[in-house]
């Protein structure tokens, strides 16, 4: 019995231990300027594959930044779980901000984190995108938009 016990010890430690692909728990979501599209969206549909990434259709709600036709309709997000970017992940029915770059097939390809959707992220991704404004200075019609982003964008969840 005293074998049996110190092999189930050496097993579990043996599990947790082992290497594994893991994100790095000290990253930060961060907001990536270089992406192409900056758009609130909600992901409808997860489409697993046998790779670490996949790919998600997400229903946009309002771009900040790229071609708003994209507003209102569904797009396929690939690079979802990709471990070489943090807070990557995503379930069905999830709101966030998603910073992407447009493929040579149509679909948007993740760049950085999956952000969640606040007033201070709203408000760093608009101040992102803003042509023509030093940092730190902003105007009050500036505000009035983030406000109305974060309006339309929550009203989505709210379904």
């Amino acid at each position: 019995m005293k074998n049996l016990f110190i092999c189930l010890i050496i097993l579990l430690t043996i599990h947790y231990v082992s290497p594994r692909r893991r994100r790095s728990q000290n990253c930060r979501e961060k907001m990536d300027p270089s992406a192409s599209m900056v758009f609130t969206g909600t992901v409808e549909k997860i489409y697993r594959s046998r790779s670490a990434t996949y790919r998600g259709v997400v229903k946009v709600k309002r771009v900040v930044k790229g071609d708003t036709s994209f507003a209102d309709n569904t797009v396929i997000v690939e690079g979802f779980g990709d471990p070489n970017i943090c807070h990557s992940d995503v379930r069905e029915r999830d709101t966030r901000i998603f910073l992407v770059s447009l493929l040579d097939n149509g679909h948007l390809r993740l760049n950085s984190s999956v952000v969640r959707v606040t007033v201070s992220n709203l408000d760093k991704a608009v101040a992102n995108v803003k042509v023509g404004l030093l940092p730190g200075e902003s105007s009050s019609a500036d505000y009035i938009h983030v406000w109305k982003f974060l309006i339309d964008s929550l009203s989505v969840c709210s379904v």
